[in-house]
């Protein structure tokens, strides 16, 4: 077993302190596919999800993708039977659908397009609450620039996020997140956050990660993200995912 994987595996020793955790939350984009440009899924990874099912941990998908994206993925890759999408602002637990968003964002939306010349995502007419545009290569070579008009954006409306992930920029309410939809979902199924594992790459990740009790992060994710992570990996993407995944595996089948 090399150094890394004995890291890997005595950190989650020190959190779960010899009992399995109560529930894993994984993002999809960026941790499930091969990299961070790609919306290719990593079979293997996916596989490997499996085999953290078949040991007593349940999957959740907590992600920035529409309501029917993710109902889709859930069911089809034969993960439990509950899920967060659109960063928050939707959860389903069993057949039980919970929007936490309270109002349409259409309106805002025809606003910053108008503004500032951003494209809305064609994924805007699956969404139930969360939003997206699409952001053009040549202002996604540039980081800096997109932060700041992340910065423009909430600064007009405050109400709102405004966030990039590498694929989109979402914009979705104050009232929503990742974490606060944990939280929810936490109650409904009767969890403890502190027992839960994150995996996430972005900056709509950091809630999630701050409210999970051990939070991780793949090689090549928003340095925002890291600096909230208790582990961050050693590989991009979905490497990175198979890589603890198999770490999380051996502790487990070593209780």
């Amino acid at each position: 077993m090399d150094q890394s994987e004995s890291y890997v595996i005595n950190e989650i020793s020190s959190v779960f302190g010899g009992d399995k955790p109560d529930i894993l939350f994984i993002d999809i984009d960026g941790v499930l596919t091969i990299s961070r440009s790609s919306y290719v899924l990593d079979l293997e990874a996916v596989e490997e999800l499996r085999r953290v099912e078949e040991l007593g941990i349940p999957v959740c998908l907590t992600s920035g993708n529409s309501y029917p994206t993710v109902l889709t993925l859930q069911r089809y890759l034969g993960f439990s039977p509950m899920f967060i999408a659109e960063n928050g602002c939707v959860i389903q637990v069993r057949k039980q659908l919970i929007k936490i968003c309270r109002e349409s964002l259409d309106d805002i939306v025809n606003k910053i397009s108008n503004i500032f010349k951003l494209q809305p995502s064609d994924s805007n007419m699956y969404r139930l609450c969360d939003r997206a545009f699409r952001i053009h290569e040549e202002l996604r070579a540039d980081l800096a620039k997109v932060r700041e008009l992340e910065k423009r954006i909430v600064e007009l409306f405050p109400n709102i996020y405004a966030m990039y992930t590498g694929y989109v920029l979402h914009i979705y309410s104050r009232d929503c997140g990742k974490g606060k939809a944990m939280e929810t979902l936490a109650k409904h199924i009767n969890i403890d956050l502190s027992k839960s594992i994150a995996i996430g790459d972005s900056v709509t990740d950091i809630d999630m990660l701050k409210v999970a009790g051990l939070a991780i992060v793949v090689g090549d994710a928003d340095e925002e993200a890291k600096q909230v992570a208790n582990i961050v990996l050693p590989y991009k993407a979905s490497n990175s995912t198979k890589f603890f995944l198999k770490a999380l595996i051996k502790y487990i089948k070593n209780l």
